[in-house]
């Protein structure tokens, strides 16, 4: 199961403050200060898209009275209506992120009630959303994605799709099935490529230590190359 978003226990702040830190991170390691990283970054109008869903998914889920949270949450979603015309960035409040969002690019993005977890990246030009065919509640016909997914600019993932953890969707994928732990796959309709996974391309401060990377690392050695069921 993904990482917990701030319905579910994690703080709004924390959620906020490890997105940020993403993009200061990947500053840092192109040659820019912290400094100077931690006075842009905050700026960015696609930081302030994704801090705007947080906090009207925060009003739509934890607020009590549900009745006041729905009101404040509806004001929220107009302002986020507006990021959305400034940006391209479309995030459906219902959705479920976790912690470490970063969007690297401008360009338009779509994001549904889909459930994604820690550290993800999400291209420009992609849609994350529900299925054409789903005729049950919206959040049993949306993609769930796992903790370090990277998902490639123009890349479609509609419906009951699972990706795995540390997976990587290539560039304008279509997905029409489940992606493994450490997957790529690419192509219209995306096939598995190798189980190589995200790990070169997702950065995150502190990606040395965490032990769920590190084990999902060890499998990678332990059965490297294109799966035989590619």
């Amino acid at each position: 199961m993904p990482a917990t978003c701030v319905c579910e226990g994690a703080s709004l702040r924390d959620a906020i403050s490890e997105d940020i830190d993403r993009y200061v991170a990947a500053a840092e390691r192109d040659g820019l200060s912290r400094v100077l990283a931690r006075l842009r970054v905050p700026l960015s109008l696609k930081v302030a898209a994704v801090a705007n869903y947080r906090l009207s998914h925060l009003l739509l889920t934890r607020v009590r009275p549900r009745l006041v949270g729905r009101v404040l949450g509806g004001v929220s979603f107009i302002g986020q209506r507006l990021f959305s015309m400034v940006t391209g960035v479309e995030i459906d409040p219902h959705a479920h992120i976790g912690p470490g969002l970063m969007i690297p690019h401008d360009g338009h993005i779509v994001i549904g009630p889909a459930r994604i977890g820690r550290n993800c990246t999400i291209s420009h030009s992609v849609t994350l959303g529900q299925g054409l065919q789903g005729d049950g509640p919206a959040h049993d016909d949306t993609p769930i994605l796992g903790d370090r997914v990277w998902v490639g600019p123009g890349a479609v993932i509609a419906g009951p799709i699972h990706v795995g953890s540390d997976a990587s969707v290539g560039a304008n994928s279509v997905l029409l099935r489940d992606v493994p732990p450490r997957g790529v796959v690419l192509g219209v309709p995306a096939r598995l490529l190798s189980r190589k996974g995200s790990f070169t391309q997702i950065y995150y401060r502190g990606m040395a230590d965490d032990p769920d990377r590190r084990v999902a690392l060890a499998l990678e050695e332990q059965a490297p190359g294109t799966d035989p069921g590619a």
